[in-house]
């Protein structure tokens, strides 16, 4: 069983719990010493990572909030004595816009569109688990076609994360010509989300009970240009792994072992490149193709890997998908303006898992709590990262693919 949150209701405390595949919320009154990721979830909006480290010649080197090595507002804490680094403790408030609180009393319309800002990157994912969750409380069912188009949503997400996580990694390690190749692969794959979803980012697609896509899209003409990309991608792979000074730069760097991760609550690929081989979609409709991959270094160079593989995997998935869409019509979504109750949904972002628990009254959010992978990738990084140098840093930390507008929401 595995902690995803930990949240307040009719002023009492409740977990957010995932057993397998099922998902629940239970009373929280007898289950606190149980997990020892407690803390991080509970101190996620202050503070994520190891505790201040003092002696004799260590200092803190503040890294952030507005730094050229990370793209967004946060602040890392290393702890060092000059050479090696002792302790990392981040904090991501920089980034927060409280959502979950700017998300009650509004109805589903305005709730759906604060979860698919909550991180641009993966505005599917949670936009995706948002409506699930709406769904679940709605006992709703979709139509095949919905549901694989879904995936194809989901997929297209996953492409171009890969790309960023592959490329950055390259760019870190002066790979010019390999990180003009891959922004290229990133582009055209923006464009075909826009040719697919009328959107470079997806933002729209998912709607409670449905889907919107370009009805005038040529699917067939997608898949051929989706293979394109694949044959060039694999092709890229290879040359990399030609590299001794990019694969050295990342090999052995920044491991986590299996044990630690499964206590932290990581997920997605940082999990299957410690060797767990755990990915909830094997059991969804729509991933007749998926085939999970799981390394077993969990360093950089397995994690970088466990993503290129998926990324050659989900091309595949995509284009099966897209070839068993019979019509585009009547999957525009269903009204749930009037919806009661509570319902829990989930998808597996590019970087794990995400989940969503709402409640509703006549259509109206009264609690909304939410999960996501980059906290937990958060904490994995800060205890990866430790006993390594700063030249380190981008290998380690893009190799998560971890977002503080994720973390922070």
């Amino acid at each position: 069983m595995r902690l995803l949150g930990v949240f307040k209701e009719d002023n009492r405390e409740f977990f957010l719990l995932q057993d397998e595949g099922k998902f629940f919320k239970s009373d929280a009154q007898n289950l606190k010493d149980e997990f020892s990721n407690y803390d991080l979830i509970k101190n996620r909006d202050v503070s994520i990572g190891s505790e201040p480290v003092e002696g004799e010649g260590v200092f803190n080197f503040r890294y952030g909030p507005v730094t050229a090595g990370v793209k967004e507002a946060g602040v890392f804490n290393i702890y060092t004595y000059g050479e090696r680094i002792l302790s990392v403790n981040i904090d991501p408030s920089y980034k927060k816009r409280d959502i979950e609180r700017l998300i009650l009393k509004k109805n589903i319309d305005e709730g759906l569109k604060f979860a698919e800002s909550v991180c641009g990157n993966f505005s599917v994912s949670h936009s995706l688990a948002f409506c699930r969750a709406l769904e679940n409380c709605a006992k709703l069912d979709l139509p095949e076609d919905a549901v694989r188009l879904r995936v194809v949503a989901l997929e297209l997400e996953r492409l171009y994360n890969h790309t960023t996580v592959f490329l950055k990694l390259a760019r870190g390690a002066s790979q010019n010509v390999l990180t003009s190749h891959l922004s290229f692969v990133f582009e055209e794959l923006l464009r075909i989300n826009r040719d697919f979803g009328l959107s470079r980012f997806l933002k729209g697609v998912v709607v409670p009970g449905g889907v919107r896509v370009n009805e005038s899209a040529n699917f067939e003409d997608l898949s051929k240009r989706l293979l394109s990309l694949k044959d060039k991608f694999e092709e890229l792979y290879e040359h990399a792994l030609k590299s001794y000074n990019f694969i050295d730069r990342i090999h052995n760097t920044a491991p986590l072992d299996r044990e630690l991760a499964l206590k932290i609550g990581v997920t997605g690929p940082t999990l299957r490149a410690c060797g767990v081989k755990e990915d909830l979609r094997i059991k969804e409709k729509g991933y007749e193709k998926l085939s999970v991959v799981v390394e077993e270094d969990g360093d950089s160079l397995a994690r970088m890997e466990v993503r290129v593989k998926e990324f050659l995997n989900s091309t595949d998935v995509i284009v099966d998908n897209m070839a068993k869409v019979k019509s585009l019509d009547k999957l525009k979504g269903v009204d749930l303006k009037d919806l009661n109750g509570e319902g829990i949904g989930y998808s597996e972002s590019p970087s794990g898992l995400l989940v969503y628990y709402v409640k509703l009254n006549r259509g109206i959010l009264e609690n909304v709590y939410i999960s996501t992978p980059s906290v937990f990738g958060f904490k994995a990084f800060s205890e990866a990262f430790r006993g390594f140098i700063f030249t380190d840093f981008s290998f380690a930390f893009d190799s998560f693919g971890v977002h503080f507008s994720d973390c922070a929401r």
